[in-house]
């Protein structure tokens, strides 16, 4: 049975979704002469008709404006096309046609189609199962500077879904973690905070596992509550220190994290009265912190 991408599985338990069309900047492997202006804007006119801005949502015709632009040469817009087969949008979902469009992406020099055809790749889709390709298509879309790249690259090589044998490398997992992290991703701040705790592919740095599980925490990952809390001591004979690390884990309980529940059930017995009304004093004040952050 092959793998199947789940982004930090063992660490954020959130579901990678297929990147199509980006929300964020294209990569800057994007050479502005390889489109032209009517390409683009045939491109820009289905992403405005796709996701409804400035115009009303309407998926039929976003896939005729990208269908103009891949004609007119647009780097993008076969990997567009390969979006709706492989959602099932507007058309009949369609692996094996979907991989023919990253392809041509692909062929392209699309960061997108190179990550989204490594995928089929992985998975085992649209007749396509092979593992190295899927593998050597991803590092290109992350060499082109896709974020989305990095954080599937360091999700594999993290916990060894390129191998039958789910062997993981560190090693190769750090560039591809540190990359992701440096771009904002919650769930990548996390696994740093991890491979820095542990020494995995890394020097033990605990002072650094503490700053990214803080930061990963205040983004909004919901296991790095949890990481901190352990990290920082619930028993810990600094008052300061086991009252913010209760607080982080009765974050992370609240959340259902079940390592940190059992924790939380165990405190309430141990701890002093004073000082777990103090942790939920202070858990209080961290989640409106990290909602907070969530509304900016």
């Amino acid at each position: 049975m092959k793998p199947t991408i789940l982004v930090f599985a063992l660490l954020a338990a959130a579901s990678c979704i297929l990147c199509a069309l980006a929300q964020t900047k294209t990569p800057n492997s994007q050479h502005a002469d390889s489109t032209t202006p009517s390409a683009s804007s045939e491109y820009e006119t289905g992403k405005n008709f796709l996701h409804g801005r400035g115009v009303e949502k309407n998926p039929e015709k976003a896939l005729e404006y990208f269908q103009k632009a891949a004609e007119l040469g647009h780097i993008e817009a076969p990997g567009a096309i390969g979006y709706f087969y492989s959602a099932g949008l507007v058309v009949e979902k369609d692996d094996s046609k979907a991989a023919e469009w990253f392809q041509k992406g692909s062929e392209k020099g699309s960061a997108l189609s190179k990550f989204n055809l490594g995928r089929l790749y992985l998975d085992g889709k649209g007749e396509l199962s092979d593992a190295g390709k899927a593998m050597d298509l991803m590092e290109e879309a992350a060499a082109l500077g896709l974020p989305e790249a990095h954080a599937a690259l360091a999700e594999i090589y993290f916990l060894g879904l390129f191998n039958d044998q789910h062997l993981p490398d560190y090693v190769k997992a750090v560039p591809h973690v540190k990359a992701a992290a440096a771009s904002g991703e919650p769930a990548a701040i996390n696994m740093l905070g991890v491979m820095k705790q542990s020494g995995l592919g890394l020097e033990k740095d605990e002072k650094g596992a503490e700053d990214c599980f803080r930061r990963a925490a205040i983004k909004g990952d919901f296991k790095a509550p949890s990481n901190l809390g352990h990290l920082l001591n619930p028993e810990s004979k600094n008052r300061s220190r086991r009252v913010e690390a209760a607080a982080w884990l009765l974050i992370a309980a609240s959340h259902g994290e079940p390592i940190a529940s059992r924790k939380i059930a165990e405190l309430e017995q141990a701890m002093s009265k004073k000082d777990f009304s103090a942790a939920r004093d202070k858990a209080d004040k961290l989640q409106a912190e990290i909602t907070g952050m969530g509304a900016n």
